[in-house]
């Protein structure tokens, strides 16, 4: 990576410790490289990327409990692979179906050397899977199953196809505004709570939302 990306990254993320930035660089490093030729992520503007898609997943990290997650639609790994850098302690498997993010974050986990992290090549929405971990995480989650369902619609189902696990207790997720807009009949069904994710660096926030289950 260049210098301006580590210069970026000492000055967003001044708290995190010097080692796990490094990790963080050299992540950043192997999925903008990947994105070129795979196109696994939503921009290649790196500033962007480290200002929006990993100070976010940073400030979720420190919103979540548990020691077990699995990250749904993992994508690229984010916010998954953060989390694992983040946090040592924390057993996080990263969950696809499509092979071309597996291709890549098994290349991740192990020029990484993240032995906290497990993949799973894996449709979400296939009959009787089951999730092992306590906690699931969801970022901007798409299937073409739920595609064209209105938001609250779409976490119902979401979160009903994960109630089929019984070890998960808790979904998290980091999303939109329309969070903001669900039901009174849905906040109290799914004990839904929401933190606004303030971003310095934009002038639109995230949100994180804790269910339980």
């Amino acid at each position: 990576m260049t210098r301006k990306v580590s210069v970026i990254l000492d000055e967003v993320f001044p708290k995190i410790p010097h080692d796990k930035r490094l990790v963080i660089e050299n992540y950043l490093s192997l999925l903008l490289k990947w994105h070129n030729n795979n196109n696994i992520i939503s921009s290649s503007d790196t500033e962007y990327v480290i200002k929006r898609e990993i100070y976010d997943s940073y400030e979720f990290s420190n919103l979540i409990t548990g020691k077990t997650f699995t990250d749904i639609g993992t994508g690229g790994g984010i916010p998954g692979i953060i989390i694992a850098i983040l946090n040592p302690d924390k057993e996080i498997v990263l969950l696809d179906r499509k092979s071309t993010y597996i291709d890549f974050l098994r290349i991740a986990q192990h020029d990484l050397g993240l032995n906290n992290v497990n993949i799973t090549e894996q449709d979400f929405f296939v009959n009787k899977f089951q999730l092992n971990t306590e906690t699931v995480l969801f970022k901007n989650f798409s299937n073409k199953k739920i595609a064209k369902m209105q938001y609250e619609k779409k976490l119902i189902y979401m979160i009903d196809t994960v109630k089929n696990s019984k070890s998960v207790k808790k979904v998290y997720l980091l999303t939109g505004t329309p969070v903001l807009e669900l039901s009174e009949d849905f906040v109290e069904d799914y004990k839904l709570t929401v933190k606004k994710i303030s971003s310095p660096f934009f002038p639109t926030s995230r949100y994180f939302a804790e269910v339980l289950l």
